[in-house]
C-alpha cells in the first residue's frame, strides 16, 4: 500500500488496522519517505532495535541563558 502525507494525516486511524507495509511518499515530488510496517508482523528484534536507537535531544537547556542570548544579538546588547 502506498499513500501520501495528506492522506496519512486525514486517515490517521488507518494505522491501527494496517496488516501489510505501507510506504509514505510526497505528494508533490513522489519521493519514498518512509515505510510503516505492523508491529504484528515485526519480529522482536526489530522492535528492540527500534526502542535502542539514541534520543536526538540528549541535552537539557536553560531556558533564560538561551534567551537573554537571543535579546543580546537581537538589540546588540552587552
Amino acid at each position: 500500500m502506498t499513500i501520501t502525507i495528506s492522506e496519512l494525516q486525514k486517515k490517521i486511524g488507518i494505522l491501527k488496522k494496517i496488516k501489510e507495509p505501507i510506504v509514505i511518499i510526497d505528494g508533490r515530488s513522489k519521493k519514498e519517505l518512509a515505510i510503516i510496517e505492523p508491529i504484528e508482523n515485526s519480529d522482536e528484534k526489530t522492535l528492540e532495535k527500534i526502542l535502542s536507537y539514541p534520543k536526538r535531544v540528549d541535552k537539557e537547556y536553560n531556558f533564560e541563558e538561551i534567551y537573554e542570548k537571543h535579546l543580546k544579538e537581537k538589540y546588540g546588547l552587552d
